[in-house]
């Protein structure tokens, strides 16, 4: 491949021990070609407009763009207020516009102060993105369009503002609405961001090995208003989402919206995060959660911020709200909880299997780290579990030490199944975050679990392994995953709302 020399005045530069020509980064990605290596040298770089790359590369000569120890882009803006939540579109500034282009691959570099994004990608596909380090911004990456796909970022590092989670209160970002149905927009609502967020894009996204970290969302996909009635499938496809660290998260860590269908969330680390999993109002389904843990040792939001509670799934509300067509699975989980497992709303088709479910003892926890009467379940009034075919949610096999476990499930008929309840702490110690088993609860099970796959193939979850996350020391690897068989999912009866 070509290299193209890159500094920050486009001077003569010593680099390798000869003293080589180089240009500015502007003029590299305006001119870039395939097959091309363009490589910044340290420096503080900045742009006062988007850098958009003109063409594509191809799968055998991609265009790359890599920086070295101390390549640092500082885009020196202000926070965009207009932008919450929201799709920031072409318009917006980002650092790098990925347009109408493919094969381009970004890495190793610093980026920083880009409002309202870091990257932004419109239908485009075959990207990669690789150990960046982003810091400030309403999202660090944020992809738009039908045609935008296979995109893969791994071993980045986002944080978004580090007085979020304990100073800003939670309705400062989030924009409410008046009795009238008005929006209210709030003072910090351009923080109302992911580290990875989309809108109508068809997916095949890779996210793994980040960590993300002082943010609002981590990953949160969208589809428009006008793209609601696309057969499911068509949008938010075959997300992958492995090996993550999430921490101080004061929203959601993994939240589509709309519609998903084929989403893997499996080896994450959840520390001090508020809502771990939503499906409220999403439609599709074939979602696998395992061998993820969870901890805290902290609570969100400053004195008087009652959005501090929290939850391990977000459900949806039922009635007109969108539900699951098809089946999900959260198993072999570990989580240490200073939250409810579930706080109201509805699901179907959810099989919650052989995770262990910790509830931490607050007695022996710094004051209001929790509350001393933390229920399992929200209000039994606003919770809406039901084995009804064709999509019936079952839990069967976890191990909990909640007071009311597995009473809990007396008012949901045949929802619970071969409950194990527990008494007093069952990891080593989950407020450090060992998720060992202790002694007494290290036994496996009677039975395989079948696990149905999005191509109408099935995953054998073995009878040998322990509850959670763990067994034998050694984090229980789950499912490979299998993209979604578009054909067999449509094929599959839909149920009747």
């Amino acid at each position: 491949m070509d290299i193209v020399y890159v500094s920050v005045d486009g001077a003569d530069h010593w680099i390798d021990d000869r003293l080589r020509s180089t240009t500015t980064l502007d003029k590299a990605i305006a001119q870039s070609q395939p097959g091309q290596i363009i490589r910044m040298i340290a420096g503080e770089y900045s742009f006062e407009h988007p850098l958009r790359f003109p063409r594509d590369g191809t799968l055998e000569n991609p265009i790359i763009v890599r920086g070295e120890t101390g390549v640092v882009i500082d885009a020196a803006k202000q926070p965009d207020a207009t932008v919450s939540a929201s799709n920031p579109g072409r318009d917006g500034f980002a650092v790098f516009q990925l347009i109408d282009v493919a094969h381009i691959r970004i890495e190793q570099l610093s980026i920083t102060r880009a409002w309202p994004s870091a990257i932004y990608i419109e239908n485009s596909h075959s990207l990669a993105f690789k150990g960046l380090g982003i810091t400030e911004g309403t999202y660090a990456f944020y992809a738009n369009g039908l045609r935008s796909e296979r995109i893969s970022i791994v071993e980045c590092r986002w944080v978004q503002d580090q007085s979020m989670w304990r100073t800003i209160r939670w309705d400062e970002i989030h924009d409410g609405k008046d009795k009238d149905g008005n929006v209210i927009k709030v003072k910090y609502r351009y923080l109302n961001g992911a580290f990875f967020g989309s809108d109508d894009i068809a997916g095949d996204v890779e996210i793994a090995r980040n960590d993300i970290r002082d943010c609002y969302n981590g990953v949160r996909m969208d589809v428009s208003a006008d793209n609601l009635d696309a057969p499911v499938g068509t949008y938010n496809r075959d997300v992958r989402i492995f090996d993550n660290h999430f921490s101080y998260i004061r929203d959601n860590p993994v939240e589509p919206e709309a519609t998903a269908v084929g989403w893997w969330i499996g080896r994450n680390r959840f520390y001090n995060c508020h809502k771990l999993f939503s499906q409220d109002g999403v439609r599709g389904g074939f979602w696998y959660y395992f061998s993820n843990v969870c901890w805290f040792d902290s609570r969100p939001g400053p004195e008087g911020d009652e959005n501090n509670g929290g939850a391990v799934f977000k459900l949806g509300k039922g009635g007109v709200v969108a539900q699951p067509d098809y089946i999900s699975v959260c198993m072999h989980n570990s989580f240490f909880l200073r939250q409810k497992y579930i706080k109201k709303g509805t699901t179907r088709g959810l099989t919650n299997a052989r995770n262990v479910i910790e509830h931490a003892n607050p007695e022996t926890l710094p004051e209001d780290l929790m509350p001393l009467d933390q229920t399992f379940f929200g209000d039994e009034n606003g919770l809406d579990l039901s084995a009804t075919p064709p999509l019936p949610v079952k839990f069967t096999g976890d191990l909990a030490n909640h007071g009311t476990y597995p009473a809990v499930f007396d008012r949901y008929d045949d929802v619970l199944i071969d409950p194990r309840p527990a008494h007093g702490p069952v990891f080593v110690d989950g407020l450090a975050g060992n998720f060992d088993l202790r002694m007494e609860y290290q036994v496996g099970y009677e039975n395989d679990i079948i696990i149905p796959m999005p191509d109408g193939n099935v995953w054998v979850s073995r009878a040998c392994n322990w509850p959670g996350a763990i067994t034998n020391g050694r984090f229980i690897d789950g499912p490979d995953y299998v993209p979604v068989d578009l054909d067999y999912v449509r094929s599959l009866p839909l149920p009747t709302d």
